[in-house]
């Protein structure tokens, strides 16, 4: 009876622990997805096109650009809370050009866009941000 009790513990620990750490990872991804997804659908639609995901690429790589360099130094990428510019440095030199910047953002379309009807719902957009939250 007293090895049944610990087990039970045990496995009553573990459900706790699990159901904490599913709810804090949803609640960040809607922290996350949610806000930056209503700053790219401009037009209010329910729907990211491709010209509104590349209007926020350009203002939100201007936005981090503090120096106005045109491109995106470390310390302007470590202030990105959206951690969405980070892959785009393709050639490790440990910044984002514009170019860079919006060829990352044109895969960001693509990945998206599972149907492939040219726009990302808001489904397949936080879809996207649960897969990469796994790794």
């Amino acid at each position: 009876m007293r090895n049944f009790t610990k087990i039970l513990v045990i496995v009553s620990c573990i459900m706790f622990s699990c159901g904490i750490s599913s709810f804090a990872q949803q609640n960040n991804l809607q922290n996350i997805s949610t806000p930056e997804f209503s700053k790219m659908d401009k037009d209010q639609s329910g729907l990211i096109s491709s010209t509104e995901m590349q209007t926020y690429q350009e203002n939100k790589f201007n936005e981090l650009d503090k120096d106005k360099s045109g491109d995106l130094e470390a310390n302007e990428l470590a202030v990105d809370t959206t951690k969405m510019y980070q892959p785009a440095d393709k050639d490790m030199n440990n910044k984002v050009t514009k170019q860079e910047s919006s060829s990352q953002f044109k895969e960001y379309f693509q990945q998206m866009d599972k149907n492939k009807d040219g726009q990302i719902s808001e489904a397949e957009y936080t879809d996207n941000w649960k897969l990469i939250e796994r790794f």
